[in-house]
């Protein structure tokens, strides 16, 4: 169906709010979103802005499902580029899309993963989205460990009790793999969320200047190995 011009309008004007919204993230962080901010860059009155978004929080919700959903993206086009039977090259090239999609897009990031914003309430409609993406990564190591590929020593660790009860729990929730599937795609998780932090913090970049990307290999083979993953 054809947009009439007062629709095309609307949607121009909200991708514009959008759009200041990341570049008041950049320069100011998360916790810095303001709409009366954002309307006055955009010459609107703040009352004006609230007919597109009726509070911070609708805004900060519309900002995560992009962030959410372009994340698990290319988590996806990574893990897509190599056949389903190539355990260890979908792992490979998730791992780097993750650290390329984090700093590409550090404003995204910081929205995601960084300070939580204060009185923010997570909307109930974000839950799927924001399970997308560890879907990706724990179906990866799940297709793998299913498959007789992964052997290595840490996998065969028994997990703590307190850990097996939760993981459990998980299970309940729709999460269908094994306690220690979770545990390994939570690990590859926290190791690539730290590499990606410290390079957006510039403690990396300072410290390895052009040798970032090797770095980032390096760590990723490394935990292919770790996990015994063929």
């Amino acid at each position: 169906m054809t947009q009439t011009r007062r629709e095309k309008l609307r949607d121009a004007t909200r991708e514009e709010i959008l759009s200041t919204a990341w570049k008041q993230i950049a320069e100011s962080g998360a916790s810095g979103l303001s709409l009366r901010g954002i309307a006055r860059e955009m010459g609107m009155t703040a009352p004006g802005l609230y007919r597109y978004y009726k509070d911070r929080d609708a805004l900060v919700t519309v900002l995560l499902m992009d962030a959410f959903g372009s994340f698990a993206d290319a988590l996806e086009t990574g893990r897509d580029a190599c056949a389903a039977d190539d355990h260890a090259g979908r792992f490979r090239e998730m791992g780097r899309a993750y650290f390329r999609w984090g700093s590409e897009n550090p404003q995204k990031y910081a929205l995601l993963f960084g300070s939580p914003i204060h009185g923010y309430v997570f909307a109930e409609e974000l839950v799927p989205v924001a399970q997308k993406s560890f879907f990706v990564l724990v179906g990866v190591i799940g297709a793998a460990f299913a498959a007789g590929k992964i052997n290595g020593e840490i996998p065969a660790l028994k997990l703590p009790t307190s850990l097996k009860v939760q993981y459990d729990a998980l299970k309940k929730m729709g999460i269908p793999f094994s306690g220690g599937v979770i545990q390994l795609a939570l690990s590859a998780w926290a190791q690539m969320h730290g590499i990606t932090s410290l390079y957006l913090q510039n403690y990396l970049s300072g410290m390895l200047q052009d040798g970032v990307g090797a770095f980032v290999d390096f760590e990723i083979e490394k935990m292919i190995k770790i996990f015994g993953m063929e």
